[in-house]
């Protein structure tokens, strides 16, 4: 009986493209769906073209309005102003940025492109008339575009908060959990204090690692994990008062928890004490080995410390 190969890129690249667990995927797969479908549907600002004109002349719109869009929602992510909004609010500010760029982004290139549009569409002037006009023709779509795109991560960060203002009591092993670095709230704790503030209470706040989803962030605790709305790089710094490590461009974990890390063919997977499982980069390997072994030189420091700090026998 034979078994499909082991190719580690192969797997790593399904994984980031797999719509049902990876952002990245779902939007290229929604971009692709949506695309088709105005190729097929042939609204008035493709017509004249031949399919597969369509298909290149929606594909290009559809593909830079979401890498615009991606681009705001991560910028604006990182900004005070914006941070402090719930998780809708942000979309639809978002929306309206991005429709702004994506305005900007068809008037001075795509609608110029020769080989797409020749002489089979109207061409708006570059000017501030100009963007009005293509604001007026796709702003309110772009903005209902997005929205739609991120609906189903809103519920399901509406639902956890929904679980948790319910009042669910946390487990035991979870209520028990007192993470050192939100003790004391000082000006580094304060970020990570807002990113605990986030999590669902039924889930605890010992953080066991991080995933990135472009600016959508999946929290792993030792009680569950949940998903919230923060980019990867904000939440990496907040986590800087606790002792971890990237390990990859779309993981943290925190030392604490690492159970081991082993080989796996050709990839290295760090294995958590709550069982979860996480890919190690070839990039993050040496600097991995390095805080573990620091981590266990301190915890045997600790370890002799309490050895010399214990009850002396009786003479």
């Amino acid at each position: 009986m034979s078994s499909r190969p082991h190719l580690p890129v192969l797997d790593d690249l399904v994984a980031q493209i797999d719509p049902r667990t990876s952002w990245t995927g779902y939007l290229i797969a929604a971009g692709t769906v949506l695309s088709f479908g105005l190729a097929l549907s042939e609204p008035s600002a493709s017509s004249g073209l031949g399919f597969f004109a369509r298909i290149v002349f929606w594909l290009a719109h559809v593909a830079a309005a979401l890498v615009l869009f991606e681009l705001a929602q991560i910028t604006l992510g990182r900004i005070a102003l914006f941070e402090r909004l719930p998780p809708l609010l942000l979309v639809m500010a978002v929306g309206v940025v991005g429709a702004i760029l994506f305005s900007i982004f068809n008037l001075l290139l795509l609608d110029r492109i020769a080989f797409l549009v020749g002489d089979l569409t109207d061409v708006e002037p570059i000017s501030i008339p100009g963007l009005m006009e293509e604001l007026r023709d796709s702003g309110a779509t772009s903005v209902l575009f997005w929205v739609l795109l991120n609906s189903p991560r809103l519920i399901m960060i509406a639902q956890q908060k929904d679980a948790a203002e319910a009042g669910e009591p946390p487990s035991a092993e979870v209520a028990s959990i007192q993470p050192e670095a939100a003790i004391a709230p000082t000006g580094a704790s304060r970020q990570l204090l807002d990113l605990l503030s986030r999590l669902p209470r039924r889930i605890g706040t010992d953080i066991v690692a991080i995933s990135a989803e472009l600016h959508y962030l999946r929290v792993y605790t030792r009680g569950g994990e949940a998903l919230i709305l923060m980019s990867f790089g904000r939440a990496v710094e907040a986590l800087g008062v606790i002792p971890g490590q990237m390990i990859h461009r779309s993981h943290w974990i925190a030392l604490a928890h690492i159970a081991t890390v082993e080989s796996v063919g050709d990839r290295f997977v760090c294995r958590l004490d709550t069982g979860l499982e996480l890919p190690v980069s070839r990039t993050y390997r040496s600097r991995l080995r390095a805080a573990l072994a620091s981590r266990d030189h301190q915890r045997v420091l600790q370890a002799a410390e309490r050895m010399e700090l214990g009850p002396k026998p009786a003479e």
